[in-house]
């Protein structure tokens, strides 16, 4: 993991003197204390920081201690009370927001792992096709691009507006499967109070769901740099690195792992037509195997 000075900056973020200070980057808090990719995402954006700075200077990256839905923050980029919001893409957000469309994980959020009960193992290994999963109840964000991928497919899915209650409500039994990306799963699932769930690999759902850094449409410089960071990264070879060597990812590796697994294939009907999905060096994909199959739906 990189070690970086995270400073705390509270509500005095709305300071007109504290706003326009150049040698910061204001950032999200995590929303909870299972939201443990968040060290990921703020892990990455020093290190696109450190790769610039002989093009742009030395900066701090501060953390602002408010947890904030989606929508939220990226309320804060326009007030000019975050500077980088890492989301899920979609054609609303690239509209109104200064998106540099690099996968920061290499398109892996939109490859998702069910996180169920352990009670509930045998229901899922019964399960065999999409129909089936549909009639179950997933958790999900309220304002995330993939309930709405998921709803457009045919998935019944309840919309939770934090993140700190996802997981309690599936504990709760109010949903039957919480679905996170391959990024994300098991450094939530290592979380003491998370020990009575499993992630069900042998049943993935699939979609494309780049997740990208965003900051406002105005900051034109901020974008320049994190898009110049992020393609160094990328060309050298230091990208792939950190993604499987990161404490929060490391544990997906090999991806062969999942080539068994039953995929359900799903249409990402906002996805922008510019998304680079052709371009083979920012994705990272599933080995194909004779052993798994694909699902594919809507």
């Amino acid at each position: 993991m990189i070690f970086y000075r995270l400073a705390t900056a509270f509500f005095l973020l709305t300071s007109p003197l504290y706003a326009l200070a150049q040698d910061t980057i204001r950032t999200e808090s995590a929303q909870s204390a299972d939201n443990l990719s968040h060290i990921y995402y703020q892990d990455l954006l020093l290190k696109v920081l450190q790769s610039t700075e002989a093009d742009f200077g030395k900066v701090d990256v501060v953390t602002v201690d408010i947890n904030v839905s989606q929508s939220r923050g990226f309320q804060l980029l326009d007030r000019d009370m975050l500077d980088v919001f890492w989301a899920g893409t979609n054609v609303e957000r690239e509209q109104q927001y200064g998106a540099i469309a690099i996968p920061l994980i290499g398109g892996l959020l939109g490859i998702r792992v069910p996180v169920i009960d352990k009670a509930n193992l045998t229901l899922f290994e019964s399960i065999k096709t999409a129909e089936q999963l549909k009639k179950l109840k997933a958790c999900q964000g309220s304002q995330w691009p993939d309930s709405d991928i998921l709803e457009f497919n045919g998935y019944n899915v309840e919309r939770i507006i934090s993140f700190n209650l996802m997981y309690s409500m599936l504990k709760q039994g109010r949903c039957d499967y919480f679905p996170r990306g391959l990024n994300e799963v098991y450094a939530e699932l290592s979380a003491p109070s998370n020990q009575g769930l499993i992630a069900y690999e042998p049943l993935l759902l699939r979609y494309p769901l780049p997740m990208y850094f965003f900051v406002s449409k105005q900051n034109e410089q901020l974008k320049q740099r994190l898009s110049l960071g992020l393609n160094r990264l990328i060309d050298s070879g230091e990208l792939a690195t950190f993604i499987k060597q990161h404490p929060t990812t490391a544990d997906i590796f090999p991806l062969s792992r999942f080539s068994h697994s039953h995929i359900l294939e799903l249409t990402n009907p906002h996805l922008p037509e510019t998304t680079p999905l052709d371009d083979n060096r920012l994705w990272w994909r599933i080995p194909a195997s004779t052993g798994g199959d694909i699902e594919r739906g809507h």
